[in-house]
C-alpha cells in the first residue's frame, strides 16, 4: 500500500508532546517551547523549513460570532469554493477567518446600514484617500463587534459566509534538526495577547497551540513548508553569523544542534540574540553554553529592559563591528531571522555601516558588497 503524502492540502494530524514557557518565573514574556509528535507520518524536513499549522478558534470567540449573527450553530452552509456542506459552526471554528474584517464585508455592511450616522461613518472609510484610517479601524475589531454596532444590518448565515476570508496556515521556524530529534518537530511560539476597542483579543494560532490544543490528542493539521534558501551551507565546516532576536533564535538552535551533533562541524559560529531581560528571558540558555563548551560557538545578547538605554542585536554588531566584518570577510554566512518590519532594517542598515567603517568602502560600494553576499547566497534571511 502506497504511503500517504501529507501537505498543505492533506495536512497530518499531529498531537503536541510537551510544551513549556521558555522564561523563567517574574518574566513578562510567555515564549513556548512545543514538541509535536509527527510519528507514522513519514514526514521529513530539513533545518530552516518551516511548520505550517492549521488553527482552530477559541469556542469563545466562536460563540460571540454565531450570536452576532444572529445564527445557530447547527445551521447547514456552503463552502465558497467547494459547495461542501458542513455546519456553521465547524465553517466558524475550522475554516473562516473571523478574527480579520474584511474590506470587502465592511463595504457591504455600509451598504446595508440604514442608520444615517452609521453609514455616513463607514462610506466615509471606504474612500480611497481614508486607507489609513479605514486599516486602522479594521484592525480594532473583530467579525463579532463588528456585526454588534452595527445591529442594524443582518445577513444570511450564507451571505456572511461568502464575505469572510479563509482561516489560513500560520508558518513557524523549525526549532531542532530532524537527525536529532526523530519523529519530532519543535517549535517556538510566543502567544499573542492584546486589547483592542475595549475587548481583549488573542493571536488565534498562538492560542490555539498554547491554551487550546490539549496534550497528546492527534488534532493538530501540519505540514512542512520547504524552505527557499533559508539552509545550512554545503560546506559543513564554514562559519556562520546568526542574528536571531526573541523567537527568531529558533532556527539557529535546529543548525547548530545538526552541525555538532550530526555533521561534527568544526566551523565558527556566532550567534546574536535579543530579548527583554537576561535573568528572565534567556531562552534556551542551557543549548548556547553546551553548544559553547564545544569550543565552536560564541554569543552575544542584547537585553533592551536590562539598562536605562535600550540596546538591540544591532547595537552588538556595532560593538563587535571590526570582528564582525573580519567573519563576512574570511567567507562567513550571514543569516537573520525574526520581525521584517523593525529588527531585520535595522540590522540591514547596521550591516552597511559596519563594512563602510570597517571595509572602507562608501555607501554605493557597501551596498555592492552586500549585494554580492545575496548572490553568493551567503546573506540569508528568514524574516515576517
Amino acid at each position: 500500500m502506497d504511503r500517504l503524502v501529507y501537505h498543505k492540502n492533506n495536512p497530518f494530524l499531529a498531537s503536541i508532546r510537551e510544551r513549556y514557557v521558555l522564561s523563567k518565573p517574574g518574566s513578562q514574556k510567555k515564549t513556548q517551547h512545543l514538541v509535536l509528535d509527527i510519528s507514522g507520518s513519514g514526514i521529513t524536513y530539513e533545518v530552516g523549513d518551516s511548520f505550517g499549522v492549521f488553527p482552530t478558534h477559541d469556542p469563545a470567540l466562536v460563540e460571540k460570532t454565531l450570536q452576532a449573527m444572529q445564527a445557530k450553530r447547527d445551521d447547514v452552509i456552503s463552502l465558497p469554493q467547494s459547495g461542501e456542506k458542513i455546519s456553521l459552526y465547524r465553517f466558524l471554528a475550522e475554516k473562516a477567518n473571523i478574527t480579520t474584517v474584511s474590506p470587502k464585508l465592511l463595504e457591504e455592511v455600509a451598504k446595508r446600514q440604514t442608520n444615517p450616522q452609521k453609514k455616513e461613518r463607514l462610506t466615509s472609510l471606504l474612500q480611497e484617500e481614508e486607507r489609513a484610517s479605514m486599516k486602522a479601524y479594521l484592525s480594532q475589531h473583530e467579525v463579532w463587534d463588528l456585526l454588534v454596532s452595527h445591529s442594524e444590518v443582518y445577513f444570511s448565515p450564507q451571505e456572511l459566509v461568502d464575505l469572510l476570508m479563509p482561516l489560513l496556515p500560520r508558518f513557524y521556524s523549525i526549532s531542532a534538526s530532524q537527525k536529532y530529534v526523530g519523529d519530532e518537530v519543535h517549535i517556538t511560539v510566543a502567544p499573542v495577547d492584546y486589547e483592542t476597542n475595549g475587548h481583549q483579543r488573542r493571536g488565534v494560532c498562538t492560542h490555539f497551540l498554547c491554551e487550546l490544543a490539549p496534550l497528546h490528542t492527534p488534532i493538530v493539521p501540519v505540514f512542512i513548508q520547504p524552505s527557499h534558501g533559508f539552509h545550512l551551507p554545503d560546506d559543513h565546516h564554514s562559519s556562520l553569523l546568526m542574528i536571531g532576536p526573541g523567537t527568531g533564535v529558533a532556527p539557529f538552535r535546529a543548525f547548530l544542534q545538526e552541525r555538532f551533533y550530526h555533521l561534527r562541524s568544526e566551523g565558527k559560529h556566532w550567534l546574536f540574540f535579543g530579548e527583554w531581560n537576561s535573568s528572565y528571558d534567556f531562552f534556551y540558555e542551557r543549548d548556547w553554553e553546551e553548544f559553547s563548551r564545544c569550543g565552536y560557538l560564541q554569543v552575544d545578547c542584547a537585553f533592551s529592559r536590562d539598562q536605562h538605554e535600550k540596546i538591540y542585536v544591532q547595537d552588538r554588531i556595532w560593538e563587535r563591528g571590526e570582528e564582525f566584518f573580519s567573519w563576512l570577510e574570511n567567507g562567513s554566512y550571514l543569516y537573520v531571522c525574526g520581525d521584517a518590519q523593525r529588527m531585520a532594517k535595522d540590522v540591514d542598515a547596521m550591516l552597511l555601516k559596519v563594512i563602510q567603517t570597517y571595509g572602507n568602502r562608501d555607501l554605493q560600494a557597501s551596498r555592492e558588497y552586500v549585494k554580492q553576499l545575496r548572490q553568493q547566497k551567503r546573506y540569508r534571511r528568514d524574516v515576517y
